[in-house]
């Protein structure tokens, strides 16, 4: 069970998760180095790059929900209580704007080494139950070109999906090239493209994957707090999908 550190000043306080309100802005990061139990390859950059995300975000006005890594990264923080029994993304990936997982991922599924191995999309709904808006899974191939499908079922609300269609470098400082030019207004598809071609070969691709409700400016819309959100994209229009060679 995860630990709580909480702050009080009334007795009767309840302890129990809140849903934000449309005006906070939140995020929260979860990454994985070490792969005891899975025996997934050793990684070194996954820590920096996601609390780099998180420390730039946060130093621009965003309220920090969660930073778990290791051992406290938890599969089921990410996955549906409605579609798995452990799944519990009301109390943590919904309840923010924007969630960074780092990690390794393949077609459709990321990885962590507690709980179990990996998460595949086919138990994840997200943006159902609060908040969520933007998931960056900085893992490799998870929206690989031809088979981004897989992803369609969790958008319930949720903008984009922001990753990779190849795979791509361990890096420690994409996170924060990210959220650097988000907070600088950027779009969010503008600040991806930029942060993977500051980290990666040319060899790599970006890749992201999102709903649309008819409004167009979905596409290039920036994050909470730094320009234009368009509207959660119910009831979907379409889905889309669009690479960058970084």
């Amino acid at each position: 069970m995860k630990l709580f550190v909480i702050s009080f000043c009334f007795l009767f306080l309840l302890f129990m998760p809140i849903a934000p309100q449309a005006q906070d802005t939140d995020c929260g990061v979860e990454w994985i180095n070490n792969y005891p139990t899975c025996g997934h390859n050793t990684c070194s950059g996954r820590d920096d790059t996601a609390i780099g995300f998180y420390n730039v975000m946060t130093a621009h006005g965003y309220t920090g929900r969660f930073n778990w890594g290791e051992a406290a990264a938890w599969a089921c923080d990410f996955m549906d209580s409605n579609v798995v029994s452990c799944g519990d993304d009301h109390h943590w990936v919904d309840t923010v704007d924007i969630c960074y997982h780092a990690d390794h991922g393949n077609v459709g599924i990321f990885g962590f080494d507690a709980q179990q191995c990996v998460v595949s999309a086919n138990s994840c709904r997200w943006g159902d139950d609060y908040d969520l808006e933007w998931i960056v899974l900085d893992d490799c191939s998870c929206l690989r070109q031809g088979q981004y499908g897989v992803w369609w079922q969790v958008f319930k609300n949720l903008h984009m999906i922001i990753g990779f269609d190849t795979n791509a470098s361990d890096d420690g400082s994409r996170g924060g090239f990210f959220a650097e030019k988000l907070a600088a207004g950027w779009s969010v598809k503008q600040a991806w493209w930029y942060a993977c071609e500051q980290t990666q070969g040319s060899t790599t691709y970006a890749a992201i994957a999102g709903a649309c409700n008819g409004d167009t400016s979905i596409y290039n819309e920036k994050v909470w707090k730094f320009g234009y959100v368009a509207s959660d994209p119910v009831p979907l229009a379409w889905w889309w999908w669009t690479n960058h060679k970084c």
